[in-house]
């Protein structure tokens, strides 16, 4: 089997991506880029024609979906459950009404709302036949792919890549970073950390991880705000308890959480912008290595973020072969 390391980049989902292949047969990049295509065609929320566009406007009625997508919603079920509903993928429409609306890629790509959209749905209403692939929401329930569809798309993507031959793979997509197998130089994959207080095209790094394998994910307000018509900022990233965005005494500007899969990760990155840094104990309960910043660029982590932190390297060549979080640009495009 070859050694050799292949990568690419592209936009897609709104967002930058950067996939490493090691090994395998030639084409899997061309397997990548199709798949990140396919899957941002069915999860899109600017896309009237999506899996999720459809369910959105099906107003109870029974959808058939992609594959993917009943992976996808099982996810959004899993998260919203194992956090107690901090994670809730249902606040589309209080999103929308706050401005975000438009895409920032491509504002003449608008989310269109059905009459009566509620502001926060029960997902434990959702119905899922994994078998027939078929979907019923409730009426007015209008969920939105956000972060998790960054990161599930990476677990996803890697997963193919290992699959059709190669002995391992990254991807990353707007910064959220899933890998698996074997990495391109020894030691493990290692995962650069973008400085979330400077723009989103520099190269500045304020830290780098070494994974085996995994998921790492962020969240941050900076790249993603605007003000209302009174004025207020206002930013994506919302307390399901008021349907408003976070807000905490000391402003919470990011989080990076390292986890089993992007999906996870992006998942936990979402309840510690909620919560706040109370919430690195808890995560070092499940094994779970975090990181904030905070507005005046001070930082906190969990103990078990240290045990991934290593020291700033770069290969022999001068070329690092890894990627970087924290990138977070618009989700999914979803």
């Amino acid at each position: 089997m070859s050694n050799d390391v292949h990568a690419a980049s592209w936009r897609a989902m709104g967002c930058s991506v950067d996939v490493v292949v090691v090994g395998g047969p030639s084409g899997l990049l061309d397997l990548a880029r199709s798949s990140i295509d396919h899957l941002e065609r069915r999860w899109s929320r600017f896309l009237p024609d999506s899996d999720l566009s459809r369910l959105n406007h099906a107003a109870g009625s029974p959808v058939h979906t992609d594959p993917a997508t009943v992976v996808l919603l099982q996810a959004m079920l899993d998260g919203w459950r194992a956090t107690g509903g901090l994670f809730d993928p249902t606040l589309l429409a209080p999103l929308v009404s706050l401005g975000y609306g438009a895409s920032w890629h491509d504002p003449a790509s608008v989310t269109s709302l059905p009459h009566g959209a509620l502001l926060r749905g029960d997902l434990d209403a959702l119905r899922i036949d994994p078998v027939q692939r078929i979907v019923t929401a409730p009426k007015g329930m209008c969920l939105d792919a956000g972060g998790i569809g960054k990161g599930l798309a990476g677990d996803l993507v890697v997963e193919a890549l290992i699959d059709a031959g190669a002995s391992g793979a990254s991807v990353s997509i707007g910064g959220d970073v899933a890998l698996r197998g074997r990495a391109p130089q020894p030691g493990g994959w290692l995962i650069g950390i973008a400085d979330p207080l400077i723009a989103a095209d520099t190269d500045i790094e304020v830290g780098q991880l070494t994974m085996v394998e995994g998921g790492v994910a962020t969240s941050g307000t900076l790249r993603r705000r605007w003000q209302s018509a009174e004025g207020e900022p206002l930013h994506h990233l919302l307390d399901p308890a008021t349907g408003r965005p976070a807000r905490h005494a000391r402003e919470l500007v990011a989080a990076t959480v390292i986890a089993g899969s992007a999906a996870w990760a992006e998942v936990w990155t979402k309840v510690v912008m909620v919560r706040g840094t109370a919430m690195l104990a808890r995560l070092d309960e499940f094994g779970l290595g975090a990181r904030v910043t905070y507005a005046d660029a001070t930082t906190a982590a969990n103990e078990a973020w240290s045990s991934f932190e290593c020291p700033m390297t770069r290969g022999a060549s001068g070329e690092q072969w890894g990627d970087r979080v924290g990138d977070e640009v618009e989700m999914v495009e979803v």
